[in-house]
């Protein structure tokens, strides 16, 4: 289900440019884990789209709410240097797995667009990944 990567050939790097800058800016170029072909881990955290009638419904109601949140939102990236780079699916809600070596799950965080990871979510995905030195691998 999850396989360990390297950065593509120069060829396909600007196919996959979003995810060599996520690789460099976030893990030194270091190696990442990610989904097959099949998006397997997007399918298992409910490959649900940001975009719904409710939610559009809701900003339409309220468009002054809606620009506020927005605005935080790029407020917050600001502040830790995030940059967007509009490359990628950003449709569809992610998240955080922790799975362990040995394959077990410690932990998953379901994203809800534009509201960060708050901070006891924040604790419990440290908890997990501390875990992870104390598993051992069949």
């Amino acid at each position: 289900m999850v396989k360990e990567e390297e950065l593509p050939e120069p060829v396909e790097q600007e196919k996959m440019r979003g995810l060599v800058e996520f690789q460099n800016d976030y893990f030194g170029g270091g190696p990442m884990y990610l989904s097959d072909e099949a998006r397997t881990l997007y399918e298992y955290l409910g490959s649900q789209p940001i975009f719904t009638l409710g939610t559009l419904g809701k900003a339409l109601l309220n468009p002054l709410k809606a620009r506020r949140e927005m605005k935080e939102m790029g407020e917050r990236m600001k502040a830790k240097s995030v940059e967007g780079n509009m490359v990628g699916d950003g449709l569809v809600k992610g998240g955080i797995l922790c799975i362990a070596p040995s394959g077990e799950l410690k932990y998953t965080f379901y994203e809800d667009p534009g509201k960060g990871v708050p901070p006891e979510c924040q604790a419990k995905i440290a908890e997990a990944a501390r875990a992870f030195g104390s598993t051992k691998v069949a």
